[in-house]
């Protein structure tokens, strides 16, 4: 008798990884074509690009400092700064016009214009004269107020038994010692590449840690001072990360798109996401062989727990 039915082959790992990698992308591309997106850049639009040296003042005077702006900005975007903060010095450009006289010349001809006595014709001109002044700035937490628009929401929530055993696989083949500790300022968590080893904010919550955790590996699979072609940039090498963290957590069940979009998005230098497109390959295999060296440990550990709980169901039924 003939069998009508038809076997459907279960996907591969890497069919897997490709599949998730290509709806990243166009994920991102979406979410950047969206109203979330757009809110927040009309928002950041408002603020002031700094130069290096006005970078350096405010590292200087306020090293903790994230996102400064003027009093009269914070006014606008409903915030208030709290009475008693002393403000960040910068230089703000102050130019002033000058008229200075000079010889008239002829447009046709170029050659200067001369008066009936025969002296040079004058002409008043205005020139741009730069000059700077100290100014006033002030950060975010010297603010209160609305809450400015944010495009990567911070994941919330414990992680379930099988993914407190993915993290612990992950630290067992992690390639660079982890440290969880306290970290200061707005920073997650970090690779040090001169030290090589990866240290996670220990105040984050379990999901967010996982995720973040991943996302250090990736720097430390991707762009060790070891690895010759590791991009230079800190756009790519950031992009590359977080997809990396994304792919690895949505194959193995948590979603992280509510923080990794906003973060690519974050990162990318425009609506083309050439930090993105550029590195799929990168990010795939990547994002594979991570997920094939937690995979063969968790496989490992929950083969040994079997006979384990074989015996103790054996020993519980001569109980009985």
């Amino acid at each position: 008798m003939k069998n009508n039915t038809t076997d459907t082959k279960k996907p591969s790992r890497q069919e897997k990884v490709q599949a998730l990698s290509e709806d990243l992308e166009k994920s991102i591309h979406e979410f950047m074509n969206g109203e979330k997106y757009m809110t927040f850049l009309s928002s950041m639009s408002k603020f002031h690009t700094y130069s290096l040296n006005n970078q350096l003042l405010i590292a200087r005077q306020r090293p903790g400092a994230t996102c400064c702006a003027s009093y009269t900005t914070w006014n606008r975007l409903n915030r208030q700064v709290r009475k008693g903060e002393s403000g960040i010095k910068i230089f703000c450009p102050a130019p002033y016009k000058s008229t200075v006289l000079r010889d008239a010349k002829d447009p046709a001809t170029g050659k200067p214009c001369l008066l009936p006595d025969g002296s040079h014709k004058k002409e008043a001109v205005e020139r741009i004269i730069p000059y700077f002044k100290v100014g006033y700035v002030f950060d975010i937490s010297q603010t209160d107020g609305e809450a400015l628009p944010e495009i990567a929401n911070e994941l919330t929530g414990d992680l379930d038994s099988s993914q407190k055993e993915l993290k612990d696989a992950l630290l067992k083949i992690c390639p660079v010692p982890v440290t969880f500790q306290p970290i200061k300022g707005e920073a997650h968590g970090f690779y040090r590449r001169d030290t090589k080893e990866i240290v996670v904010d220990s105040t984050l919550s379990e999901k967010q840690s996982l995720k973040t955790l991943i996302h250090e590996m990736g720097h430390a699979m991707l762009h060790s001072t070891d690895i010759p072609d590791a991009p230079r940039d800190v756009s790519t090498r950031e992009v590359q990360a977080e997809s990396v963290a994304y792919v690895v957590c949505k194959y193995f069940g948590l979603d992280t798109s509510d923080y990794s979009f906003g973060y690519i998005a974050g990162w990318s230098s425009g609506r083309e996401t050439k930090e993105l497109k550029a590195s799929l390959e990168t990010i795939r295999e990547a994002s594979n062989s991570m997920i094939d060296q937690a995979s063969a440990v968790l496989e490992k550990a929950r083969a040994a727990k079997q006979p384990l709980e074989q015996t103790v169901k054996a020993v519980q039924g001569r109980c009985m």
